[in-house]
C-alpha cells in the first residue's frame, strides 16, 4: 500500500511538472467531483509550489473543474436514482435489497436532512477528506435545488482553494523557518527560568 501511495505521488509530481499540468488539474477536479475519487488537493498544492506565477490560473481551473464535475455528478445522481415519473430506478431497488441497513426509511431520513441543511452540508463537504463526488451525486439523487447546489459549490470551493493557496504560499515558508530554528537554547533557558522563579517564590 505504501509503495502504491509513493508511486502515485511520484506520478503526480511528474505530471505537475509538464505543460499538461493545468489541463490535468481540471480533469482531476472534474473526476473527483463527479465519478472518480482523485487526490485533487495534493495535485493542486504541488502545482502552486512548482510555479507560483500561475497561482490564479490554477485556482480558476481547479474551481471550474470542480463545479462542472459537480454538475455532472448531480446529473448522474438525479437520473440514476429517480425516473422521470418519480419512481426509483433499478439501481436504487438493487441497493434497497442488497445493502444491509439501507432502506426506504433511511433514504427518506437522509433526504430530509439534505433538504433542510443543503447549504451547510455542501459547505462542510469542502473540509472533509471525502471526494466531493459523493455529495454531488447525493444532491442529484435527493433533488436538491440546482441553483443552491451550484452557488454553494462555487463559493465554498473557491474559498477552499484560496485558503489553501494563502496557507501554502504565505504561511508555509514562515512555518518552515520556524521548524528550522535552533530551539535548543530556548529549551534550556525556559526550564532554568522556571526553576529560578520557583526558588525565588519559595524563599519569599
Amino acid at each position: 500500500m505504501k509503495d502504491w501511495f509513493k508511486k502515485v505521488n511520484i506520478w503526480i509530481a511528474y505530471l505537475a511538472n509538464t505543460k499538461w499540468g493545468t489541463f490535468a488539474l481540471f480533469i482531476f477536479a472534474f473526476a473527483d467531483a463527479s465519478f472518480l475519487p482523485l487526490p485533487v488537493t495534493t495535485f493542486f498544492l504541488v502545482l502552486i509550489l512548482l510555479n507560483r506565477r500561475k497561482l490564479y490560473k490554477y485556482i480558476l481551473f481547479v474551481v471550474l473543474g470542480t463545479v462542472t464535475g459537480a454538475l455532472a455528478g448531480y446529473t448522474i445522481g438525479h437520473y440514476a436514482w429517480v425516473k422521470p415519473d418519480g419512481e426509483f430506478t433499478g439501481v436504487v431497488q438493487f441497493l434497497f435489497k442488497n445493502i444491509p441497513g439501507f432502506s426506504l426509511a433511511v433514504y427518506e431520513k437522509v433526504q430530509t436532512l439534505y433538504t433542510k441543511w443543503d447549504f451547510w452540508i455542501l459547505s462542510g463537504a469542502t473540509v472533509t477528506p471525502l471526494p466531493y463526488g459523493m455529495f454531488s451525486v447525493t444532491s442529484g439523487a435527493f433533488n436538491i435545488n440546482i441553483f443552491i447546489f451550484f452557488v454553494t459549490t462555487l463559493i465554498s470551493q473557491a474559498i477552499k482553494y484560496l485558503f489553501l493557496t494563502f496557507f501554502t504560499v504565505i504561511i508555509g515558508p514562515k512555518i518552515r523557518k520556524l521548524s528550522e530554528f535552533d530551539w535548543k537554547p530556548v529549551a534550556i533557558v525556559i526550564p532554568v527560568f522556571i526553576v529560578i522563579i520557583i526558588l525565588l517564590t519559595s524563599v519569599l
